[in-house]
């Protein structure tokens, strides 16, 4: 069911995440004409936020894909875990009881947030899977400070500061066979049709890929623990907040731009707003008729912003015949796609900012 899920979302992403970004554009775009002590701008705000969440909901959702594109940030684990428990207690069904224990000032990492999603839902999933009768899991952070001496003694682990991150079930429990082989891909003690095998193995890789270890304590009928260890970032990570209206100090001066932008509605949502914050737009539906403007005018031009899927050749072909044309000129890439199509990985190794749909009307000008 989970890898149905996984291909229903990957396959309806794209259309859904231009559909989000029209819905979260003209809502700001209104918003941005009212003040805020009209009867209107609370009822706008709150399809702003809707949209937010549905967007999240995508996001989570292509958490079974595993086609995201790897962006290493400040995180702080226990927002990323707050963000999760609707969908977790969903997953794991009535007859089992999440409980949470945060460190309140817990420190950040660096991590991509999907990845530590895919972590805390493999290891709940495996959780659940350990207590068919029902039962707890539990799931709690910490900061912890190793030195040279203590990191002896525990396997795999690396003195410093790192953060903990648990998780705790009342299940089967392990004997240690199952303890040495249960990172190997393929390997599993479920009933056919039950597991691929594969869930802990996509654990251990991403916990390796984030420089951190992975402890488990387990034994028949004793329940298991899984302890992740990244490494801390910095003592505190900044709340984060919800995005607010701000444009006032984000006008532009005159600046040209050609959009290409195959997506008629955004396209007229992004030419509205750009134009309406003092930039001078000219819209393009494809990389012929980008091609046509540039020549029309004469490469007098600032910045491209460009969708990476265009119906006659991709943007980042394109792209790199305007640069051929004018080398100073500036890039801002954006996609629907969450897959290889999207291109972000390469966009980003090529130097180019990128804007990842659906975006909102501040973060389209925070971008451009």
């Amino acid at each position: 069911m989970m890898e149905a899920i996984g291909l229903l979302a990957g396959g309806i992403a794209h259309d859904f995440n231009n559909l989000l970004t029209t819905i979260y554009g003209y809502t700001e775009l209104a918003m941005m004409k009212l003040n805020e002590a009209h009867p209107l701008y609370n009822d706008l705000d709150q399809i702003r936020l809707a949209a937010g969440r549905a967007a999240e909901l995508v996001r989570q959702l292509l958490l079974f894909t595993r086609k995201q594109p790897m962006e290493f940030v400040p995180l702080n684990i226990n927002k990323t875990i707050d963000g999760l428990l609707r969908m977790l207690n969903r997953l794991i069904g009535e007859d089992i009881a999440i409980n949470t224990y945060l460190e309140p000032d817990l420190w950040a990492v660096r991590a991509d947030r999907v990845n530590i999603e895919q972590v805390i839902m493999n290891l709940v999933v495996n959780a659940r899977d350990a207590m068919p009768k029902g039962g707890n899991i539990t799931i709690k952070t910490e900061n912890i400070t190793l030195s040279e001496e203590h990191s002896k003694f525990i396997s795999e682990a690396r003195p410093g500061t790192s953060v903990c991150l648990s998780v705790e079930d009342t299940g089967v429990g392990m004997d240690k066979e199952t303890i040495q082989h249960m990172f190997e891909p393929f390997f599993t003690t479920k009933e056919p049709g039950r597991g691929t095998g594969l869930g802990l193995s996509v654990v251990y890789g991403i916990v390796k890929q984030h420089k951190g270890w992975i402890n488990v304590y387990s034994g028949p009928g004793q329940g298991s623990t899984f302890k992740v260890y990244p490494p801390a970032l910095s003592a505190k990570v900044e709340e984060e907040t919800e995005e607010t209206m701000s444009f006032q100090k984000l006008q532009g001066g005159g600046e040209r731009i050609p959009l290409v932008e195959d997506e008629e509605r955004i396209r007229e949502f992004v030419m509205s707003a750009l134009r309406e914050n003092g930039y001078v737009v000219f819209e393009a539906a494809d990389a012929k008729e980008a091609m046509d403007i540039f020549e029309r005018q004469d490469g007098r031009l600032d910045l491209v912003f460009c969708d990476a899927v265009l119906p006659d050749e991709t943007g980042l072909y394109l792209v790199h015949k305007l640069l051929f044309r004018k080398p100073e000129l500036q890039v801002l890439m954006t996609s629907g796609y969450v897959d290889d199509k999207s291109q972000l990985s390469f966009i980003r190794q090529r130097g180019f900012r990128s804007l990842q749909k659906p975006y909102s009307l501040s973060g389209l000008l925070q971008g451009i």
